[in-house]
């Protein structure tokens, strides 16, 4: 039997059967457009942002960066290697788009579990020192009890045995636990593992789940 989003459940949040929120972070609380980085990053060369963003947005090598299974450099070094013209820009990126603005209703939604009093944590595909950046740089970060990253442990989303740590880590029941991502694939892992799951994929969802009145069918 398919396993339903809480939200397809639930008119609003139904706190009483929820013990756990787990938040993404990229496009749930802090802003992650591949285009807005390069609009900022490489402004002066409008006409190179799709090259750039196949060879660094889309690359394996950023996501070696999330597993961290190879450092800056390297990363740096095998996303130029065959465009060696496109090194300074693609450094640019890889050390520039950690300065990432808050998503307010994210946040709004991060703020309202705290106050009902359910565990907080943050599960994410992030590297390791670039995550470390950005708790230094948003205070909302002090809200969450822990934290999982795949920069530390080598594991990333959508593959379930990240899913399976955070769980045994905490001590959690994954059926009173709930996943916000922007991610359907990572929504759907985190169905398979048995959590609830709401897939932020709309402008207004989450406010409108987490600040209307319960009211549970």
């Amino acid at each position: 039997m398919i396993r339903l989003m809480i939200d397809d459940q639930y008119p609003s949040m139904p706190w009483d059967k929820i013990d756990a929120v787990v938040f993404d972070v990229g496009n749930v609380l802090l802003t992650w457009q591949a285009q807005e980085l390069l609009d900022r990053l490489v402004p002066e060369h409008p006409e190179l942002h799709e090259e750039l963003t196949v060879r660094v947005f889309k690359s394996p090598y950023w996501c070696m960066r999330d597993r961290n299974s190879a450092t800056l450099e390297e990363v740096i070094g095998a996303m130029s290697r065959t465009a060696p013209e496109l090194e300074p820009y693609i450094r640019r990126i890889m050390t520039g788009w950690i300065d990432l603005p808050s998503i307010s209703e994210g946040v709004e939604a991060l703020k309202a579990c705290k106050a009902h009093g359910v565990k907080l944590y943050a599960l994410t595909n992030y590297a390791d020192k670039e995550f470390a950046y950005a708790c230094a740089h948003h205070n909302f970060f002090q809200l969450f009890d822990d934290y999982v990253v795949s920069g530390r442990l080598h594991l990333v989303k959508p593959g379930l045995e990240i899913y399976a740590r955070l769980i045994h880590q905490f001590d959690l029941d994954p059926a009173r636990t709930l996943f916000i991502d922007d991610s359907p694939a990572n929504i759907e892992a985190a169905l398979e593992s048995g959590w609830q799951g709401l897939c932020y994929n709309k402008a207004g969802k989450l406010r409108n789940f987490f600040t209307k009145t319960s009211s549970n069918p």
